[in-house]
Formats: C-alpha cells, sequence, structure tokens
C-alpha cells in the first residue's frame, strides 16, 4: 500500500469527477493514456476494481464510490495543510469563503463586519453567502460557517458568538380579538406565523410541548414573520432583535415569556482552515464586535407605519 502514488489518486479523482477519460484529459491537460495507466496502476496496486469502462460511458463501482469520497477528502485535508504551510506566518491576506445565517443578523450585523474586516485588510479577499442549507465545511471548502442551534459534536472548531433570545408575540389587536395566550397549548387554537420549522417546541425546565402547526401564515424571512406580527395574522416566534424595539412601543405584545428561549449563535471552522492566520484573526474580530453590534440594532427605533 506505500507504493500507492497521490498522482494517481488524483488521476482517479478527476476521472470520476469529469465523468470520463477524455474531460479529465482536457481538464488535466495530462494524455488520455497516461491517465488510463495511472488509474489501472492504482487498481492493481489495490487489487480492486474502481472503475467500469465501456465504450459508451464510464461509472464508478461501488468500492470505486467508497474509495473516491475518502480519497477527495483527504486530498482536500492535504491542499489544506500544504496552503497553512505556506502562509501560516504570513500576513492577513488571501480568501476567506463564509456562510451565515442570513436575515437582519446576517445582512445588518454579520456582512458590515466582514466589510470592515476587509476594508481594514486590503489584501483579504472575501466570499460570503447566506443561506439555511447545512453545509458540509470539507465537502463544500467553507473556511468559516456561522448558524445557530445546537450543532453535533465532531472534530470542528466551534467558537460561541452570542446567545439569541427567542420571544413569543403577536399584535395587541389578535390578543384583543383572540383573548389571551397563557399556555403552550393554547397556541394550537390560533393562527401561527412560521418559517421553515412547522412544529414548534417549547421547552421550560423539563417540561415540553409540543405544537403542530394547523392553521396561519409560512414566510420563509424573518423580516416578513415580523411584518406579518405587526399586522396581526397571528403569533409568532422570532429572534430579540427583531421584536424588542416593538414591544416596548407597544406595537407587539410577548405572550409566554417564561417560555422564551435562547439560542447559541456559533462560528465553526475546519481544524486546518482555523490555523491560518486570516480566518482566526476573521473569528476574533467577529468575535471583538458582534456583541456590541447585536445590542445597539436591538436598541433601534421600530419603522413607523
Amino acid at each position: 500500500m506505500n507504493n500507492i502514488s497521490w498522482r494517481a489518486i488524483r488521476a482517479f479523482i478527476t476521472v470520476a469527477e469529469r465523468g470520463s477519460f477524455t474531460a479529465a484529459a482536457d481538464h488535466t491537460g495530462f494524455s488520455k493514456a497516461t491517465l488510463s495507466q495511472q488509474v489501472s496502476e492504482l487498481e492493481s496496486t489495490l487489487g480492486v476494481q474502481l472503475l467500469h469502462r465501456t465504450t459508451r460511458k464510464l461509472r464508478l463501482t461501488e468500492v470505486g464510490e467508497g474509495y473516491y469520497q475518502r480519497c477527495k477528502q483527504a486530498i482536500q485535508q492535504l491542499d489544506s495543510a500544504a496552503e497553512w504551510a505556506t502562509h501560516a506566518k504570513e500576513e492577513i491576506k488571501g480568501k476567506i469563503r463564509i456562510n451565515a445565517v442570513g436575515g437582519i443578523i446576517g445582512e445588518e450585523i454579520i456582512a458590515p463586519l466582514v466589510i470592515k474586516f476587509q476594508k481594514t485588510y486590503p489584501e483579504i479577499q472575501i466570499q460570503l453567502d447566506f443561506s439555511s442549507v447545512r453545509v458540509d465545511l470539507i465537502e463544500d471548502r467553507y473556511d468559516l460557517v456561522i448558524r445557530m442551534g445546537q450543532l453535533p459534536d465532531s472534530t470542528l472548531v466551534v467558537r460561541k458568538l452570542h446567545s439569541i433570545k427567542t420571544r413569543y408575540v403577536a399584535s395587541p389587536d389578535f390578543i384583543k380579538m383572540r383573548g389571551p395566550i397563557l399556555k403552550p397549548m393554547d397556541l394550537s387554537k390560533v393562527p401561527l406565523i412560521y418559517g421553515s420549522v412547522d412544529q414548534w417546541v417549547l421547552t421550560r425546565g423539563k417540561t415540553r410541548h409540543k405544537i403542530e402547526v394547523e392553521q396561519g401564515i409560512k414566510l420563509i424571512s424573518g423580516r416578513a414573520m415580523h411584518l406579518a406580527a405587526l399586522a396581526g395574522l397571528g403569533v409568532t416566534r422570532l429572534a430579540d432583535i427583531y421584536v424588542q424595539a416593538d414591544i416596548e412601543k407597544g406595537k407587539l405584545q410577548e405572550i409566554l415569556p417564561g417560555w422564551s428561549e435562547s439560542t447559541q449563535l456559533s462560528m465553526v471552522c475546519p481544524p486546518l482552515r482555523h490555523q491560518l492566520v486570516r480566518v482566526r484573526s476573521l473569528m476574533q474580530w467577529l468575535k471583538n464586535h458582534f456583541s456590541k453590534e447585536y445590542g445597539q440594532l436591538l436598541k433601534r427605533e421600530p419603522a413607523e407605519d
């Protein structure tokens, strides 16, 4: 096994991803014959068949599929290690790919802080996108992901950024029309304004109540949910940053305050990426400034009707 060539593994990965030796040759600049020989030597060394070859198409065997997935991760780790070794002692420069929560938190706190960071370090190249899709930090090559909620145990580096309080709110007119909501199960009797989650779980100590959304409006946007609550369409649950100012002004009323929740916002990155100066510097920048910016936005005056 020690005779396995990394060049042969890279050839196999490229052929698997491109779907043919011709496409792989066009991508790498090596001839089809060279790539075919390298993959054949790899199969011979391993003693297994990795590819089904026909005159019309090429596909991975079952063993080949598993080997491809493992080799791709290993190659990415090696590439990250090489980059770290090259740049670990250098100035703060280079590319940082970030995936973060969107809405107010992403667009009005994270994005401005990232912009200020890039302005401070002009040799940094930031790529920031907002999406709720669960990403694979290794597979998708992100340097940093910012997420809310519990994170699974893993070998990834996790740094807490802020604790965010989620509140249940409705407009005074809605509460007047529907009557007081005094316990969690009362939520099953009224319209709810919800997003991607159509099952609410309210927890207080060891007590849990599960509410299935049966009526209301679905809006995959915190801003839109906030507007719907102000319009009196139902009860919603949102981070305090959306609703705190309106609660203080009487435009929204908090219900079930004893059931409000605190959710952790965290920064996550692969260990090798965390060793890069630029990634560590950005994480520390966000850690230093995020809570202050969040607090200022929390006190912002609500928009007038």
